[in-house]
Formats: C-alpha cells, sequence, structure tokens
C-alpha cells in the first residue's frame, strides 16, 4: 500500500471511528475503489539573463480519484506551485486543477468508449498534446506557453474513442493514451477563464478536438488531429473574440515520438492578445517536437522548436529552442536541456537546466 493512501485511509478510518461506524468492509471498499497518485517537477536552473540560479518547484500535483459505482467516478487534484508575484513571491501556494464527477457510458452500446466530466474538467487539446510530447517537466505546451489556452476549466467535457481500442500489443509497447483504434475525441462547454480565474462575463467558450488514425494496421503510432475553440476573451467588457485553430500530425512508436502543429488564431483566453479597445489581435506560429528513445538504454534524446507571431502594430514575435537529453527510470525522469528563447523587446535568453519528475 502506498504511503499516500495509507495517510488518507487513517484520516477517514478516524473519522468513522468517531462516529462509530468503523467495519472491516467499509476499510476494504475504501482501498479497493481509491486511488491516489502524486507528479511533482523539481528543478535546478541557471539564467544567464539575470545571471540567476536557483533550485525551485515548477509543478506539483497530488490526486486522488474514487469509483463510486460502474458508472460513477470522481477525481481531486491539487495544483502546487511556486508564486512568482507580489508580496507572497516565494511561498508555495495550493490551488485545485481537477475536481469533478466522470460517468463513463460502457452501459450504452452506442456511446461505448465515451465519458462525460462535469465540473473542474479537463480542456480538449492540452490533455491530448501533453500525452504524446511527454516532457511537461520541461515547460508548458506550444499553445499554453504563448498564452493561448489553458489546460483545465470549469464546464463540462465529453470525450471517446472511434471504433473501439487499438490493439493491446501497441497499447503496451508504445502509448495506452487515447486509445481509439481509428482515433478519438472531445468536445466541451468551459467559463474559458481557466481553472485558475473566475469567471469575469456571460460568454462561454466551446472548444474541441478531432483526431484520427489513418494507417491502424500498418502505421499506427500516426495521428492527424485538427483542434479548434471559439468564443470570448475572460474579460468584462465580453468584447473580445477569442478563436483557436490548431492542426498537429503526431507520429509514436517504441524509439521515435513526432509531432508538427501549425496554429492560427485571433486573441485568447486571457487578454494576452488584446488591444487597448478590446480589439483581439490576429497570431499564427508552429511547434515541432522530437523523441529519439536510444534502443537498450532508459536515455531519450529530445528537442523542441517554437515559433510564434502575434500581429499588433508592432508584431511581437517568439522563437524557442530546446534541446536535451532525458533518463527515464520507474515512472520519473530526470531532463537535462538548453532553452534559448529570443522574444520581441527582451531579446534572447538563454536557460540551462536539470529538471526532475516525480511520480508515484
Amino acid at each position: 500500500m502506498k504511503f499516500g493512501k495509507i495517510v488518507l485511509f487513517f484520516v477517514i478510518i478516524f473519522s468513522f471511528q468517531i462516529r462509530g461506524r468503523i467495519d472491516a468492509q467499509t476499510i476494504d471498499r475504501l482501498e479497493q475503489n481509491t486511488e491516489i497518485s502524486g507528479n511533482w517537477f523539481l528543478a535546478y536552473s541557471y539564467n544567464d539573463s539575470k545571471n540567476l540560479n536557483q533550485y525551485g518547484l515548477k509543478r506539483g500535483y497530488f490526486t486522488i480519484k474514487t469509483t463510486l459505482n460502474e458508472i460513477f467516478s470522481t477525481r481531486y487534484t491539487q495544483d502546487v506551485t511556486l508564486d512568482q508575484e507580489g508580496s507572497d513571491a516565494g511561498n508555495v501556494e495550493i490551488r485545485l486543477k481537477y475536481l469533478y464527477i466522470k460517468a463513463e457510458l460502457e452501459r450504452l452500446a452506442a456511446l461505448q468508449n465515451s465519458y462525460f466530466e462535469f465540473g473542474l474538467v479537463h480542456r480538449p487539446w492540452l490533455s491530448f498534446e501533453s500525452n504524446i510530447n511527454k516532457y511537461r517537466v520541461q515547460g508548458k505546451m506550444f499553445a499554453e506557453r504563448h498564452g493561448i489556452i489553458n489546460s483545465a476549466d470549469f464546464g463540462l467535457t465529453y470525450a471517446g474513442l472511434i471504433g473501439g481500442q487499438i490493439n493491446k500489443d501497441y497499447q503496451k509497447r508504445v502509448s495506452s493514451n487515447f486509445p481509439g483504434k481509428y482515433g478519438s475525441f472531445a468536445i466541451g462547454v468551459f467559463n474559458g477563464g481557466g481553472y485558475h480565474s473566475v469567471e469575469l462575463n456571460n460568454n462561454k467558450t466551446v472548444e474541441g478536438r478531432l483526431s484520427l488514425r489513418p494507417f491502424y494496421d500498418n502505421i499506427p503510432g500516426l495521428q492527424l488531429t485538427y483542434a479548434w475553440a471559439f468564443g470570448k476573451a475572460n474579460l468584462p467588457a465580453n468584447t473580445s473574440d477569442f478563436n483557436m485553430n490548431i492542426f498537429m500530425a503526431s507520429y509514436e512508436s517504441p524509439h521515435i515520438v513526432l509531432t508538427g502543429e501549425y496554429y492560427t488564431g485571433k486573441g485568447d483566453y486571457e487578454d494576452n492578445y488584446i488591444d487597448l479597445n478590446n480589439n483581439s489581435h490576429d497570431n499564427n506560429g508552429f511547434s515541432f517536437f522530437g523523441e529519439f528513445k536510444i534502443p537498450g538504454t532508459n536515455f531519450s534524446l529530445i528537442g523542441r522548436y517554437d515559433d510564434f507571431t502575434s500581429f499588433q502594430d508592432k508584431d511581437f514575435n517568439s522563437t524557442i529552442m530546446i534541446g536535451g537529453l532525458a533518463y527515464r527510470f520507474l515512472d520519473n525522469k530526470l531532463v537535462i536541456d538548453y532553452n534559448r528563447n529570443t522574444t520581441t523587446g527582451l531579446g534572447t535568453v538563454n536557460d540551462l537546466e536539470a529538471a526532475l519528475e516525480i511520480s508515484f
């Protein structure tokens, strides 16, 4: 039994004892139906623009999942991060990332391999991309890194697989994430401001994703994906347009992972690309990612290139180049990487980092 689960059980058992309602069946049911996990991103980095080197917490997640019955389950995830701004800078703060009830629809033949999430839920795009590029420990994915969209929000998501599941051998050797034989999909309606913002207007954002696996027999790792979002930025004026279109081709195999994506859109989910009159700027960009898993070892070579442009009075551009070496052990990763970021108005910043992902 994992340490975190032991702690949780003692807390729950103690509360039951206070009420005089504890028995062996209750303990057994708690153990069988509750799963506890964690995901921590720790790092040491050197930044040449500030001549700064530091140890830090990049991110931390603590999750409790409970199965209620054959249909319903719940998830609670804390997001632990280091406050970077204001008088609380340097403090570790905790907020919610996910808090939802999930309904599996296996009993309905037409809706098998699909489910609903309601509450503080996954948004369709980033939950998919980060299960292909599994180096979130290094940094955010393209769209989130450039402030276009967030990974979780209050709302309702419906997601599922197309054509049942791909063969178990592929799932075991390569990936069991979104294992649709012909692909997968997700669509949802959300407040729009992300999991760390309150709703500031009466608009809702619609976001969706459709991924197709065109050659599931011969090239099962190839997927073609289109993701979109439309609504308004999360501002009281409720007038700033937000739309996103992402086209991605991805390939996964036992030793190679490749992605290439193109983005075009207007504005963003907050107010990063909006002028003083609340008019949204047009944006576009592209990103490439590659991982080569060195055969016979636990080492990988990784590389990524991002180019993002916002068309303003004076165009804003950000170019990011990342290269690194990763070592995988158990469910963890140690990544040593170099990050070069050239941004309009800020020049070029170089980061050297050693990042550790701990999963349990």
